[in-house]
Protein backbone atom coordinates (compact mmCIF):
# COMPACT_ATOMS: atom_id res chain seq x y z
CA UNK A 1 0.00 0.00 0.00
CA UNK A 2 3.03 2.26 0.75
CA UNK A 3 4.09 1.92 -2.93
CA UNK A 4 1.14 3.58 -4.44
CA UNK A 5 0.61 5.77 -1.16
CA UNK A 6 3.07 9.11 -1.85
CA UNK A 7 4.64 10.07 2.09
CA UNK A 8 3.31 13.49 2.66
CA UNK A 9 -0.46 12.22 2.93
CA UNK A 10 -1.04 13.35 6.28
CA UNK A 11 -4.70 14.52 6.39
CA UNK A 12 -7.09 12.55 5.15
CA UNK A 13 -10.79 13.47 4.46
CA UNK A 14 -13.57 10.71 5.19
CA UNK A 15 -16.31 11.67 2.58
CA UNK A 16 -17.19 8.18 1.47
CA UNK A 17 -19.00 5.80 4.10
CA UNK A 18 -16.73 3.64 6.41
CA UNK A 19 -18.55 0.05 6.32
CA UNK A 20 -17.61 -0.38 2.29
CA UNK A 21 -14.33 -1.95 1.82
CA UNK A 22 -12.78 1.60 0.68
CA UNK A 23 -13.31 3.70 3.60
CA UNK A 24 -12.65 0.53 6.14
CA UNK A 25 -9.41 0.21 4.94
CA UNK A 26 -7.96 3.71 3.29
CA UNK A 27 -9.81 5.61 6.38
CA UNK A 28 -9.48 3.62 9.11
CA UNK A 29 -6.47 1.42 8.87
CA UNK A 30 -4.44 3.34 6.08
CA UNK A 31 -3.93 6.65 8.46
CA UNK A 32 -2.80 4.20 11.19
CA UNK A 33 0.11 3.28 8.99
CA UNK A 34 0.74 6.41 7.90
CA UNK A 35 0.36 8.18 11.36
CA UNK A 36 -1.79 10.27 8.98
CA UNK A 37 -5.22 12.55 11.16
CA UNK A 38 -8.19 11.63 9.95
CA UNK A 39 -11.20 14.54 9.35
CA UNK A 40 -14.89 13.11 10.05
CA UNK A 41 -17.79 15.01 8.32
CA UNK A 42 -20.62 14.89 10.11
CA UNK A 43 -23.53 14.49 7.32
CA UNK A 44 -22.38 14.67 3.70
CA UNK A 45 -23.13 18.29 1.98
CA UNK A 46 -21.03 19.80 -0.85
CA UNK A 47 -20.58 22.84 1.22
CA UNK A 48 -19.06 21.11 4.69
CA UNK A 49 -17.00 18.98 2.14
CA UNK A 50 -15.33 21.67 0.92
CA UNK A 51 -15.55 24.47 3.32
CA UNK A 52 -13.48 21.06 5.32
CA UNK A 53 -11.37 21.23 2.54
CA UNK A 54 -10.22 24.51 2.62
CA UNK A 55 -9.76 24.81 6.53
CA UNK A 56 -7.66 21.16 6.49
CA UNK A 57 -5.51 22.15 3.63
CA UNK A 58 -6.20 17.81 2.48
CA UNK A 59 -3.98 17.65 -0.76
CA UNK A 60 -5.73 14.35 -1.51
CA UNK A 61 -9.24 14.06 -1.85
CA UNK A 62 -10.79 10.36 -2.23
CA UNK A 63 -13.85 10.22 -4.17
CA UNK A 64 -16.11 8.07 -6.00
CA UNK A 65 -18.00 9.18 -9.78
CA UNK A 66 -20.64 10.65 -8.67
CA UNK A 67 -19.13 13.15 -6.13
CA UNK A 68 -16.12 13.90 -8.80
CA UNK A 69 -19.15 14.29 -11.50
CA UNK A 70 -20.50 17.09 -8.94
CA UNK A 71 -17.05 18.71 -8.66
CA UNK A 72 -16.65 19.41 -12.02
CA UNK A 73 -20.58 20.93 -12.44
CA UNK A 74 -21.55 22.42 -9.09
CA UNK A 75 -21.27 26.18 -8.85
CA UNK A 76 -20.62 25.27 -5.16
CA UNK A 77 -17.17 24.84 -6.34
CA UNK A 78 -16.74 28.95 -7.03
CA UNK A 79 -17.55 29.78 -3.40
CA UNK A 80 -14.09 28.34 -2.04
CA UNK A 81 -10.68 27.75 -2.36
CA UNK A 82 -9.32 24.62 -3.46
CA UNK A 83 -5.54 25.41 -4.90
CA UNK A 84 -4.50 23.13 -1.68
CA UNK A 85 -5.80 19.92 -3.74
CA UNK A 86 -2.66 18.21 -5.36
CA UNK A 87 -4.98 15.05 -6.66
CA UNK A 88 -7.54 13.16 -6.68
CA UNK A 89 -8.40 9.58 -6.22
CA UNK A 90 -11.13 7.95 -7.38
CA UNK A 91 -12.53 3.88 -7.72
CA UNK A 92 -15.53 1.76 -7.49
CA UNK A 93 -16.94 2.43 -10.29
CA UNK A 94 -15.68 4.07 -13.68
CA UNK A 95 -14.94 7.61 -14.67
CA UNK A 96 -15.51 8.85 -18.07
CA UNK A 97 -12.91 10.17 -20.07
CA UNK A 98 -15.24 13.54 -20.96
CA UNK A 99 -15.48 13.69 -16.82
CA UNK A 100 -11.83 13.45 -16.23
CA UNK A 101 -11.18 16.13 -19.26
CA UNK A 102 -13.35 18.30 -17.08
CA UNK A 103 -11.90 17.34 -13.68
CA UNK A 104 -8.01 18.54 -15.10
CA UNK A 105 -9.87 21.69 -16.74
CA UNK A 106 -11.60 22.91 -13.56
CA UNK A 107 -8.18 22.07 -11.34
CA UNK A 108 -5.52 22.39 -13.96
CA UNK A 109 -2.76 21.93 -10.94
CA UNK A 110 -3.70 18.73 -9.83
CA UNK A 111 -3.13 15.07 -10.30
CA UNK A 112 -5.32 11.66 -10.81
CA UNK A 113 -5.10 8.36 -9.18
CA UNK A 114 -7.35 5.48 -9.30
CA UNK A 115 -7.71 1.94 -7.61
CA UNK A 116 -9.16 -1.12 -8.63
CA UNK A 117 -10.48 -3.79 -6.32
CA UNK A 118 -13.69 -4.58 -4.63
CA UNK A 119 -14.89 -6.35 -1.27
CA UNK A 120 -13.65 -9.97 -2.08
CA UNK A 121 -10.02 -8.27 -2.76
CA UNK A 122 -10.18 -6.00 0.52
CA UNK A 123 -9.36 -3.39 -1.42
CA UNK A 124 -6.80 -3.04 -3.76
CA UNK A 125 -5.97 -5.26 -6.52
CA UNK A 126 -4.37 -2.39 -8.21
CA UNK A 127 -3.47 1.18 -7.87
CA UNK A 128 -1.83 4.15 -9.91
CA UNK A 129 1.59 4.67 -8.16
CA UNK A 130 3.46 7.96 -7.56
CA UNK A 131 5.04 8.20 -10.97
CA UNK A 132 1.71 7.77 -12.98
CA UNK A 133 -0.30 10.90 -11.18
CA UNK A 134 -0.77 12.24 -14.33
CA UNK A 135 -4.54 12.31 -16.04
CA UNK A 136 -2.67 10.97 -19.66
CA UNK A 137 -2.94 7.66 -17.15
CA UNK A 138 -6.17 8.21 -15.64
CA UNK A 139 -8.20 6.18 -18.23
CA UNK A 140 -6.39 3.02 -16.39
CA UNK A 141 -6.77 2.17 -13.15
CA UNK A 142 -3.03 1.39 -12.19
CA UNK A 143 -0.81 -1.70 -11.79
CA UNK A 144 -0.33 -4.54 -10.05
CA UNK A 145 0.37 -4.19 -6.30
CA UNK A 146 2.49 -6.02 -4.32
CA UNK A 147 2.34 -9.74 -4.30
CA UNK A 148 -0.61 -9.55 -6.05
CA UNK A 149 -0.99 -11.50 -9.69
CA UNK A 150 -3.49 -11.21 -12.00
CA UNK A 151 -4.85 -13.32 -15.32
CA UNK A 152 -6.75 -12.01 -18.11
CA UNK A 153 -8.55 -15.02 -19.39
CA UNK A 154 -10.76 -15.13 -22.78
CA UNK A 155 -13.80 -16.83 -23.21
CA UNK A 156 -12.64 -20.16 -24.25
CA UNK A 157 -10.59 -20.18 -21.00
CA UNK A 158 -6.94 -19.34 -22.67
CA UNK A 159 -4.97 -16.50 -21.06
CA UNK A 160 -5.15 -13.07 -23.47
CA UNK A 161 -2.43 -11.39 -24.63
CA UNK A 162 -0.82 -7.20 -24.32
CA UNK A 163 -3.91 -5.45 -25.18
CA UNK A 164 -6.43 -8.43 -25.36
CA UNK A 165 -9.58 -8.20 -23.20
CA UNK A 166 -11.20 -11.20 -21.24
CA UNK A 167 -12.09 -11.56 -17.60
CA UNK A 168 -10.23 -10.47 -15.09
CA UNK A 169 -8.64 -12.79 -12.20
CA UNK A 170 -6.49 -11.76 -9.19
CA UNK A 171 -4.65 -13.91 -6.75
CA UNK A 172 -2.81 -12.56 -3.97
CA UNK A 173 -2.60 -12.04 0.12
CA UNK A 174 -5.18 -9.76 0.02
CA UNK A 175 -7.82 -11.72 -1.68
CA UNK A 176 -10.50 -13.46 0.61
CA UNK A 177 -11.27 -17.38 0.71
CA UNK A 178 -14.60 -17.33 0.12
CA UNK A 179 -18.15 -16.71 1.05
CA UNK A 180 -18.55 -17.93 4.89
CA UNK A 181 -21.18 -21.34 4.32
CA UNK A 182 -21.92 -20.37 0.98
CA UNK A 183 -19.75 -23.21 -1.00
CA UNK A 184 -22.08 -22.97 -4.17
CA UNK A 185 -20.83 -19.16 -4.73
CA UNK A 186 -17.10 -20.01 -3.51
CA UNK A 187 -17.23 -22.13 -6.38
CA UNK A 188 -18.61 -20.12 -8.52
CA UNK A 189 -16.20 -17.01 -7.72
CA UNK A 190 -13.35 -18.84 -6.97
CA UNK A 191 -10.62 -21.52 -8.78
CA UNK A 192 -8.35 -24.52 -7.93
CA UNK A 193 -5.98 -22.25 -8.02
CA UNK A 194 -7.69 -19.57 -5.39
CA UNK A 195 -7.92 -17.05 -8.16
CA UNK A 196 -10.75 -14.80 -7.43
CA UNK A 197 -12.89 -14.56 -10.90
CA UNK A 198 -14.02 -10.52 -10.84
CA UNK A 199 -16.47 -10.73 -13.66
CA UNK A 200 -14.90 -7.53 -14.37
CA UNK A 201 -13.52 -7.36 -18.66
CA UNK A 202 -10.09 -5.69 -18.85
CA UNK A 203 -6.63 -5.76 -20.48
CA UNK A 204 -3.20 -5.19 -19.61
CA UNK A 205 -0.81 -2.95 -22.14
CA UNK A 206 2.62 -3.65 -22.53
CA UNK A 207 3.47 -1.08 -19.55
CA UNK A 208 1.76 -2.93 -17.18
CA UNK A 209 -1.16 -0.72 -16.74
CA UNK A 210 -4.89 -2.37 -16.09
CA UNK A 211 -7.96 -0.97 -18.08
CA UNK A 212 -11.25 -1.35 -16.98
CA UNK A 213 -13.60 -2.00 -20.60
CA UNK A 214 -16.88 -3.33 -18.08
CA UNK A 215 -18.74 -5.83 -16.19
CA UNK A 216 -18.94 -8.98 -18.41
CA UNK A 217 -22.60 -10.02 -16.73
CA UNK A 218 -23.64 -6.20 -17.88
CA UNK A 219 -22.28 -6.24 -21.64
CA UNK A 220 -25.32 -5.92 -24.08
CA UNK A 221 -25.28 -8.60 -26.87
CA UNK A 222 -26.70 -7.31 -30.44
CA UNK A 223 -26.64 -9.37 -33.52
CA UNK A 224 -23.68 -11.45 -31.67
CA UNK A 225 -21.86 -7.85 -31.10
CA UNK A 226 -21.11 -7.06 -27.46
CA UNK A 227 -21.79 -3.84 -26.14
CA UNK A 228 -20.18 -2.21 -23.55
CA UNK A 229 -22.50 0.16 -21.40
CA UNK A 230 -19.56 2.11 -20.15
CA UNK A 231 -18.83 3.35 -23.70
CA UNK A 232 -22.28 4.54 -23.97
CA UNK A 233 -22.54 6.62 -20.71
CA UNK A 234 -19.15 7.84 -21.09
CA UNK A 235 -19.76 9.62 -24.38
CA UNK A 236 -23.75 10.58 -22.95
CA UNK A 237 -21.98 12.43 -20.11
CA UNK A 238 -19.85 14.55 -22.36
CA UNK A 239 -23.17 16.11 -23.52
CA UNK A 240 -24.07 19.13 -22.09
CA UNK A 241 -27.64 18.45 -20.50
CA UNK A 242 -27.19 14.77 -19.02
CA UNK A 243 -26.37 15.53 -15.43
CA UNK A 244 -26.76 11.30 -14.84
CA UNK A 245 -27.39 8.19 -16.92
CA UNK A 246 -26.99 4.32 -16.97
CA UNK A 247 -27.16 2.13 -20.05
CA UNK A 248 -29.35 -1.45 -19.77
CA UNK A 249 -29.79 -4.16 -22.94
CA UNK A 250 -33.59 -4.10 -23.05
CA UNK A 251 -34.86 -7.53 -25.24
CA UNK A 252 -35.41 -7.21 -28.95
CA UNK A 253 -37.05 -9.51 -30.94
CA UNK A 254 -34.63 -9.15 -33.83
CA UNK A 255 -31.64 -8.47 -32.79
CA UNK A 256 -31.72 -10.05 -29.28
CA UNK A 257 -31.21 -6.71 -27.37
CA UNK A 258 -30.60 -2.88 -28.26
CA UNK A 259 -28.86 -0.55 -25.61
CA UNK A 260 -31.29 1.81 -23.54
CA UNK A 261 -30.07 4.84 -21.76
CA UNK A 262 -31.78 6.12 -18.52
CA UNK A 263 -31.05 9.85 -18.44
CA UNK A 264 -30.70 12.46 -15.39
CA UNK A 265 -31.57 15.73 -17.17
CA UNK A 266 -28.99 18.77 -15.74
CA UNK A 267 -30.89 22.13 -14.11
CA UNK A 268 -29.27 23.35 -17.86
CA UNK A 269 -31.20 21.88 -20.25
CA UNK A 270 -33.82 23.62 -21.99
CA UNK A 271 -36.40 21.84 -24.31
CA UNK A 272 -39.30 19.58 -23.88
CA UNK A 273 -38.15 15.81 -22.99
CA UNK A 274 -39.33 14.59 -26.48
CA UNK A 275 -37.38 16.43 -28.26
CA UNK A 276 -34.41 16.45 -25.95
CA UNK A 277 -34.48 12.29 -26.64
CA UNK A 278 -34.63 13.01 -29.95
CA UNK A 279 -31.73 15.27 -29.79
CA UNK A 280 -29.71 12.24 -27.70
CA UNK A 281 -30.53 9.45 -29.88
CA UNK A 282 -29.33 11.22 -32.74
CA UNK A 283 -25.87 12.35 -30.54
CA UNK A 284 -25.16 8.79 -30.35
CA UNK A 285 -26.17 7.96 -33.89
CA UNK A 286 -23.68 10.18 -35.69
CA UNK A 287 -20.64 8.92 -32.75
CA UNK A 288 -21.01 5.36 -32.41
CA UNK A 289 -21.27 2.23 -34.77
CA UNK A 290 -25.01 1.23 -35.72
CA UNK A 291 -25.09 -2.14 -33.15
CA UNK A 292 -24.40 0.46 -30.74
CA UNK A 293 -27.34 3.39 -31.11
CA UNK A 294 -29.75 3.65 -28.51
CA UNK A 295 -33.26 2.10 -28.67
CA UNK A 296 -34.59 4.22 -26.34
CA UNK A 297 -33.91 6.92 -24.15
CA UNK A 298 -36.58 7.01 -20.78
CA UNK A 299 -35.88 10.33 -18.47
CA UNK A 300 -35.75 9.62 -14.73
CA UNK A 301 -35.20 11.45 -11.68
CA UNK A 302 -32.18 9.38 -10.15
CA UNK A 303 -29.88 6.75 -11.39
CA UNK A 304 -29.97 4.27 -8.63
CA UNK A 305 -26.60 3.51 -7.35
CA UNK A 306 -24.54 2.12 -3.80
CA UNK A 307 -23.32 3.96 -1.54
CA UNK A 308 -20.01 3.47 -3.50
CA UNK A 309 -20.88 4.66 -6.78
CA UNK A 310 -21.71 1.45 -8.43
CA UNK A 311 -24.78 1.76 -10.82
CA UNK A 312 -27.54 -0.36 -9.64
CA UNK A 313 -29.03 -1.64 -12.65
CA UNK A 314 -30.86 -4.23 -11.01
CA UNK A 315 -33.01 -1.42 -9.88
CA UNK A 316 -33.85 -0.13 -13.53
CA UNK A 317 -34.74 -3.56 -14.46
CA UNK A 318 -36.94 -4.08 -11.87
CA UNK A 319 -38.60 -0.58 -12.00
CA UNK A 320 -39.99 -1.37 -15.46
CA UNK A 321 -41.07 -4.68 -14.35
CA UNK A 322 -43.56 -2.66 -12.01
CA UNK A 323 -44.04 -0.21 -15.12
CA UNK A 324 -42.79 2.37 -13.17
CA UNK A 325 -41.87 4.23 -16.50
CA UNK A 326 -40.68 7.75 -16.64
CA UNK A 327 -40.73 9.67 -20.18
CA UNK A 328 -39.78 7.00 -22.95
CA UNK A 329 -38.54 8.34 -26.72
CA UNK A 330 -38.16 5.80 -28.75
CA UNK A 331 -35.78 5.76 -31.90
CA UNK A 332 -37.52 5.30 -35.79
CA UNK A 333 -38.67 2.22 -36.41
CA UNK A 334 -37.07 2.46 -40.07
CA UNK A 335 -33.99 3.09 -38.41
CA UNK A 336 -34.04 0.32 -36.12
CA UNK A 337 -34.93 -2.50 -39.08
CA UNK A 338 -31.73 -1.89 -40.75
CA UNK A 339 -29.62 -2.98 -37.81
Amino acid sequence: MLKITPPDLDRILAVLPLFHITGLVHILHLPILLNAQVIMLPSFSMPTMLSTVTKYKIKELLLVPPLLIRLVRDPEVDNHDLSCIERFSSGAAPLSEEILQLLQKRFPNTGFKQGYGMTESCSCITGHPPSHYDYKYAHAVGKIVSSTSIKIIRENGTEANINEPGEILAKGPQITMGYLNNDTATKETYDQEGYLHTGDQGFINAEGLLTITDRIKEMIKVNGHAVAPAELEDLLLGHGFVEDVAVLGIPDAYTGENPKAFVVLGSNSDGTEEALGRELLDYVRERKIRYKWLAEVEFVDVIPKSPSGKILRRVLKDRAKKGEVGVVVKEAVKEKAKL
